[in-house]
């Protein structure tokens, strides 16, 4: 229990230090009517008379309880002089907290701890900074929530770059040495605290880079802002523009601002050394700087000019839409000093790429197909019959050159209804690819480069709670799988983050693209092995291969780089292996998870009295050892000869009868020991889970031959369909059909091919397979070391392709909520929206433990 202050005062900000910074935050805090109180080392004077906010104080080392209890309640404390002592951090936040409960707070810090190169705010950072250590201490503190801001060159007021620029430049020889620069304004740091301290989650458990955003050339800085040189008083301006010049011609530099170096050996002077990334924290409360440029926002003394287009690198608007090409340069994607940002993203398929798509369909149209063969080409347990694959064909080229409805806001309107999977859209104005360009374009889609993955997600955040209804907003994370993609999840992200004031959950929804589908790059963070010759990544698989685990860690930098430090998750079929991935990975982050996909080999065998924790893993994997094979049938099949086999005639014909005697009482005996051990003997499976894990087990025998294949031979797949759209169309559509419980509309189907085909990016969705476990997807999942232990919850429905008992699914995670359906497959989202929002709101309304 907290020690009660002396002091019973509390406020809304503590400001521990004040000085330059407080010029810009004290103003602020009084115009948003927040309270606050800050320290001075210094006794008031008559300069300086005492303030009913003002508390004269010093850190002291080590730190006390009593030196402390002068300073009031905060709900954040903001940390403004440098700590250079972790075991002062320790003591501060330990005896604060022990004074006056938990609370939140701010370090102020420098962005001098980044070195060379393009640096993010989670960028590695020199960690023998003292100043660094103390901070990343802060931030390290179990059971504390903190941030660190690490402030660009400071300016306003007093401070003025013409100020600095007179010493960093007092000699020619001097500004010669000088590179890169980044500045932010005291108005927009006031802005970035309160920010921070106005969000419940967002921004938090992490350090920022604030700046304005730009990366400025002190040459041209210089040039423009002709500062005084004390050994030159009479004739500075000239000077200073002499000497920029100078440098110019001496190096070979036509044009300012000199380009960022991307190499090892683009070196000053004539390439920028660093370059900090400023837009993250921004971009994470959708704001802007208030003071956008150093050229606008210091008192220089010189009247600017037409700058807009020369004051920075890089200095693109954050919303600007580029075409397609422009999103995936994989040249750029794969570079260490490649640029981090949040950006928004136009997911608009460029025309030339529907008219090249047209031409290729036509092009394979016009090869005639092998002839129909008399059995095979009708039977769908062999493949996807002819008459199929020529109706979806001869709806492609339509499908592609119909306009949408004149009404755009009918179409805006069809995107956030949820439609029942039996509902047919007929006509041109729905079932046409203009339509489902201006759908996939009505949802809020980003991308932000996270590792060497060029990673895109649509981001749908629910609105703020009304007052009095007790609404929770659960952050959560959908996962698609193969051949699925972010399209199969468009049914539901509105009615998950807009459900009504009248529903308990809303959800701030993200929906991500994996890595090498769609609008998301490959991993291309590639180099040439000098002593094998081999390309080679940078991640934990072969080669240093991306692997499932890689997948769940940028996942989990996606969440947390959106503010998200506890969320749930949802997947299914590739999906569920990244969930699980993350769930044992990052514990204190994943609080939740649903899947609709859950593989697995068995119940569990649980020890009375130990329960799952403490009973050793070879017990709990003993039912492992009956095969799937005997458990879909009755009593594990042990009187199947009789009941059904050689001697259900035998007995004078009373074969059958003892086998289906035998079966019930072996049945019975086998639940009554389940009841009396409570549960820790598994139940016998009911009727309905032996026919469906019979499905699942035929689906292994004679469905799943696509994944050997992805998993073998991705590249020679790869080549065969991207050289003919049809090709990806029968592989493609062929699982469609196969894995849903009623037949998809051929605008479902054809919207997937297209956005495949025109991102030219089914080859890369095999590679995930390529490095699958050995042991296959159920044996990982049924391992007990890779339990999940989040509550868990479990939507079963019935077509699914490998379908999971009550009781196998909770030997693989910590089963709080299960409902079983009477429809839907394998694409839940896609086939049941309805239910599937319905699920999700009831599981984590559960399970979701704040």
């Amino acid at each position: 229990m907290a020690d009660t202050a002396s002091s019973t005062s509390s406020v809304d900000v503590l400001l521990l230090g004040s000085g330059w910074t407080a010029t810009f935050l004290i103003p602020l805090l009084e115009h948003k009517r927040l309270s606050y109180a800050y320290t001075s080392r210094s006794p008031p004077d008559e300069k300086h008379p005492d303030h009913h906010h003002r508390i004269q104080f010093e850190l002291t080392d080590p730190v006390t309880k009593q030196s402390l209890r002068q300073l009031p309640r905060a709900f954040t404390v903001v940390i403004i002089f440098p700590i250079k002592n972790t075991q002062q951090v320790d003591d501060l936040v330990r005896e604060y907290q022990q004074l006056h409960g938990r609370t939140r707070w701010i370090q102020l810090g420098s962005t001098g701890i980044w070195g060379p190169g393009r640096s993010t705010s989670s960028s590695p950072f020199d960690t023998s900074n003292a100043r660094a250590a103390a901070e990343q201490r802060l931030l390290d503190t179990p059971s504390t929530n903190a941030a660190v801001l690490n402030l660009a060159g400071l300016y306003g007021d007093q401070r003025q770059p013409k100020n600095f620029a007179s010493r960093v430049g007092a000699s020619k020889q001097l500004l010669s040495l000088k590179g890169s620069v980044h500045f932010v304004h005291g108005k927009d740091v006031a802005r970035a605290i309160v920010l921070l301290h106005e969000s419940r989650s967002a921004g938090w458990g992490r350090r920022w880079i604030v700046s304005d955003t730009r990366v400025y050339d002190w040459w041209q800085l210089f040039r423009f802002l002709r500062p005084a040189l004390p050994d030159h008083p009479h004739d500075s301006p000239e000077t200073a523009q002499r000497w920029v010049s100078e440098l110019l011609d001496e190096n070979h530099i036509s044009t300012l601002p000199r380009p960022i170096a991307e190499k090892a050996d683009q070196t000053l002077p004539r390439y920028l050394e660093r370059a900090l990334e400023g837009h993250e924290f921004w971009n994470l409360f959708n704001e802007k700087p208030v003071v956008p440029s150093v050229y606008r926002g210091g008192e220089h003394g010189v009247k600017p000019a037409a700058l807009q287009s020369t004051t920075a690198v890089n200095a693109h608007p954050r919303d600007e839409k580029k075409p397609l090409d422009g999103h995936r340069n994989d040249k750029l994607v794969g570079s260490s000093t490649q640029s981090f940002v949040v950006r928004a993203f136009d997911p608009s398929i460029p025309q030339d790429r529907i008219d090249d798509l047209i031409q290729r369909i036509e092009a394979d149209t016009q090869r005639q197909l092998p002839s129909k063969a008399h059995f095979e080409g009708d039977h769908e347990r062999l493949g996807l019959t002819h008459q199929r694959f020529c109706d979806l064909r001869d709806a492609w080229i339509p499908f592609l050159r119909s306009r949408a409805a004149d009404s755009p806001s009918e179409e805006l309107d069809d995107s956030i209804r949820i439609r029942h999977s039996s509902t047919h859209r007929p006509g041109p104005d729905h079932d046409t690819w203009a339509a489902e360009q201006a759908r996939i374009s009505s949802f809020s889609h980003h991308k932000v480069l996270i590792e060497d993955v060029d990673l895109h997600f649509i981001h749908e955040r629910a609105n703020p709670p009304a007052a009095g209804f007790g609404i929770k907003v659960i952050p959560l994370l959908l996962l698609h799988g193969w051949p699925g993609s972010f399209h199969e999840f468009l049914d539901v992200i509105k009615p998950l983050a807009h459900p009504g004031n009248l529903t308990p959950i809303h959800f701030d929804v993200v929906v991500p693209s994996h890595p090498g589908y769609l609008f998301s790059s490959a991993a291309a963070g590639l180099a040439r092995d000098s002593r094998s010759g081999r390309l080679v990544g940078t991640h934990s698989g072969p080669d240093g291969d991306l692997l499932v685990k890689d997948v769940a860690r940028i996942m989990h930098k996606l969440m947390t780089t959106l503010g998200y430090h506890n969320y749930a998750i949802q997947a299914g079929d590739w999906g569920s292996a990244v969930l699980r991935s993350m769930a044992n990975q990052f514990p204190h982050n994943v609080r939740a998870v649903h899947l609709n996909f859950c593989p697995s080999q068995g119940p569990n065998l649980v020890l009375p009295v130990l329960g799952r924790e403490l009973t050793p893993h070879w017990v709990l994997r003993l039912p492992h050892l009956v095969s799937k094979q005997r458990y879909s049938k009755k009593a594990l099949g042990v009187f199947d000869s009789w009941s059904h086999g050689e001697r259900s005639q035998s007995l004078c014909g009373m074969g059958a009868v003892v086998g289906y005697a035998a079966e019930v009482a072996a049945e019975a005996a086998w639940r009554t020991a389940s009841l009396l051990s409570l549960g820790s003997i598994p139940a016998p499976l009911s009727a309905d889970d032996r026919e469906s894990l019979h499905r699942g087990i035929e689906f292994t025998a004679t469905g799943s031959a696509y994944a050997a294949m992805h998993g073998t031979r991705p590249s020679t797949l790869g080549l065969v369909l991207s050289r003919s759209p049809l090709s990806t169309l029968a592989w493609v559509g062929e699982k469609m059909y196969a894995w849903t419980d009623a037949d998809p509309d051929f605008s479902t189907i054809l919207a997937n091919l297209t956005l495949y085909e025109t991102t030219d990016t089914i080859a890369g969705s095999f590679y995930p397979y390529r490095n699958r476990h050995p042991r296959g997807p159920s044996e990982v999942a049924s391992d007990p070391s890779s339990f999940v232990k989040q509550p868990a919850g479990y939507s079963s429905f019935p077509m699914e392709i490998i379908q999971a008992p009550e009781s196998f699914v909770r030997a693989s995670v910590n089963l709080r909520w299960y409902r079983r359906h009477e429809r839907g497959g394998h694409f839940a989202a896609l086939e049941e929206p309805a239910v599937f929002v319905q699920d999700l709101v009831d599981c984590f309304g559960e399970i979701w433990p704040f």
